[in-house]
């Protein structure tokens, strides 16, 4: 479930988020449901053209690619939205210095990847426990990492949003890519762009992704909204299910739905994610 909002400071939605549907997914080779957020920087235009730009070139390419890893078409996905901002930028003056952070997660059968640059987040929720998945490319991030700063003294750092590494800014950028992680059933993904996470805690996010997807999703965007919203709020949050609990909603496309709904009679642990 895909939930954004402008906020209560900013004019325009910088931020842009996306997810594959079935019948997309069916013509993939390597597969699974994708899912991206990314926000923005650079001016009033640039922001939200650079996300807007970096989401739609990861979804096309990722879905176009020739091979069946998710990590190489993450990978190359990525490497091309860059790659296509910065040219932007290069030949728009309006648009020079745009950037945008971005994070990609796949789900496929019970296993996932994710690609990650900026400080947009994945989660993952399971039981009572939450997990940041992605480390974030921001200057005092890498403080707290290397001891310089506590955590608690990081979230009022005047120096929080300043960040390190973005899609777009520069001719390459270092793209993390992980997986494959295992998957379990009933595990709750959450994709996030700073305007929730700066002002939603962990425990908090933990809490409120125990909701149905729908619930969950305007549950987080209400909450940076009672607290002030100064940024833009996008949020994407997404279910493990069971092989034969999946419909329309879910992500299996029919040909997958075909072979788990068999298998899953034979394998009770083959899972899918919701959208």
């Amino acid at each position: 479930m895909l939930k954004t909002d402008v906020g209560k400071v900013r004019s325009e939605n910088q931020d842009f988020g996306a997810l594959t549907n079935a019948q997309e997914e069916a013509q993939s080779h390597a597969g699974g449901r994708l899912l991206i957020v990314a926000d923005g920087m650079g001016g009033h235009r640039g922001g939200a053209t650079a996300s807007r730009l970096a989401a739609d070139t990861v979804k096309s390419e990722y879905l176009s690619s020739a091979t069946g890893d998710p990590a190489i078409a993450l990978h190359e996905a990525l490497a091309m939205a860059n790659a296509r901002i910065f040219a932007e930028s290069q030949t728009n003056p309006d648009l020079r210095g745009m950037g945008t952070t971005t994070s990609a997660l796949v789900v496929r059968g019970n296993q996932a990847w994710l690609a990650h640059v900026g400080d947009s987040r994945i989660y993952l929720v399971r039981g009572d426990g939450i997990k940041q998945l992605t480390d974030d490319h921001s200057l005092v991030a890498t403080m707290v990492r290397e001891g310089l700063l506590t955590a608690q003294e990081a979230e009022t750092h005047p120096r929080r949003n300043v960040l390190q590494r973005s899609v777009g800014v520069g001719e390459d950028v270092d793209i993390d890519i992980r997986g494959p992680f295992d998957v379990q059933e009933n595990d709750t993904f959450i994709l996030c762009s700073d305007g929730l996470h700066g002002l939603v805690k962990e425990e908090e996010i933990a809490r409120v992704a125990r909701l149905s997807l729908d619930a969950a999703a305007g549950e987080f965007v209400r909450l940076a909204l009672e607290r002030g919203a100064p940024d833009n709020v996008t949020v994407i949050v997404a279910r493990v299910i069971r092989a034969e609990q999946t419909g329309e909603e879910t992500l299996a496309d029919d040909t997958e739905r075909e072979l788990f709904d068999e298998t899953a009679k034979e394998n009770s642990s083959t899972l899918r994610a919701s959208q």
